[in-house]
């Protein structure tokens, strides 16, 4: 079993080695370094955190990353980690969630919750891999 919920300061640094591990950045940090607000939604398993999402907003909401350590993938939790999301944006108001992926990252995810491609990048992440823009409709 797992629990979602935002992220506690003792957690900082385990949600930067999760993001490292599995994404190979750090969104959180990076995310640290510009103007805008942001919140970290975690899953915890057994008093460690099993996945996380860094989402930021000023004019629009957007998740700047997802990730979940391999050995809980398929077990729900990535998807309870995008609904946190969407309550999030919505509590502030928000009528949107965006999002950019790398086009052979995982886009069928996010199509089967309900987000669509709004735009394809070309080269987004560097040469050769493009990315594409992806939106959510909360309404």
């Amino acid at each position: 079993m797992f629990e979602v919920g935002v992220m506690r300061s003792e957690e900082v640094e385990e949600v930067i080695h999760l993001e490292y591990d599995v994404l190979g950045v750090s969104p959180f940090v990076a995310t640290s370094l510009l103007p805008v607000k942001k919140k970290v939604i975690v899953a915890r398993v057994n008093d460690g955190i099993a996945g996380c999402a860094t989402v930021c907003w000023n004019d629009r909401f957007e998740i700047a990353s997802l990730a979940v350590k391999k050995e809980y993938r398929n077990a729900g939790i990535g998807a309870a980690i995008i609904e946190k999301c969407f309550e999030v944006a919505r509590d502030l108001g928000f009528d949107s969630v965006w999002l950019e992926t790398p086009e052979n990252g995982p886009v069928e995810f996010y199509l089967s919750h309900g987000f669509c491609v709004e735009s394809h990048v070309r080269n987004m992440y560097g040469n050769g891999v493009s990315g594409l823009k992806m939106v959510k409709h909360l309404s």
